[in-house]
């Protein structure tokens, strides 16, 4: 079965952060901050105020902490009311990329996959991989050498499947990219 996309007329709403997704019911309970790892690692980081700010529209206080996150999504399996800030961050993060707000970093390792989602339908590409080094000297030292290895194993150097997409998958992939990658369609 193939599904027709057709091109949207306007951009999609994202109703992950409009008044009725839920954000009201969070009763600042604490759970998720008890929970979140982050909030462990970073003192100004506690989803149980990332709750509070988003039932207040306060959205541009967030912009500098939306990127701790790690998306383990522990606030919402310990939420009573079902709430996920993991969720609410995410949205942020895409609308902190449309709107070009993103740090630089984010920017680059996102304009690098969606290239590479684009051109190949892959991700990461093992040439990439240029951000090791913030996983430290031991990941560096373990992956350098990924692309020999993937040659001594009968792979493609620098492609990530042992098959190819179809073209008309591509076509897919391409038009949910358009209709849906945060700053809508490709331009370059």
């Amino acid at each position: 079965m193939r599904i027709t996309l057709k091109e949207p007329r306007q951009a999609i709403k994202d109703v992950r952060l409009d008044s009725t997704s839920g954000y009201e019911k969070c009763m600042q309970c604490g759970r998720c901050t008890a929970s979140c790892p982050a909030a462990f690692t970073y003192d100004d980081y506690r989803p149980r105020d990332i709750m509070r700010d988003l039932q207040l529209g306060n959205r541009d206080s967030l912009t500098s902490i939306l990127w701790r996150c790690g998306q383990c999504y522990s606030c919402a399996a310990r939420c009573p009311r079902n709430n996920s800030v993991g969720a609410g961050i995410l949205a942020l993060r895409e609308a902190a990329l449309a709107s070009g707000k993103a740090p630089a970093s984010v920017k680059n390792m996102a304009a690098v996959i969606r290239k590479n989602l684009y051109d190949r339908g892959e991700t990461f590409l093992p040439k990439d991989l240029t951000f090791l080094g913030e996983f430290g000297p031991r990941t560096v030292s373990r992956c350098k050498d990924n692309p020999d290895k993937r040659e001594r194993l009968g792979f493609d150097r620098d492609d990530a499947r042992a098959r190819p997409i179809p073209e008309h998958a591509m076509g897919e992939i391409r038009a949910l990219l358009d209709m849906t990658w945060p700053g809508g369609k490709r331009h370059d």
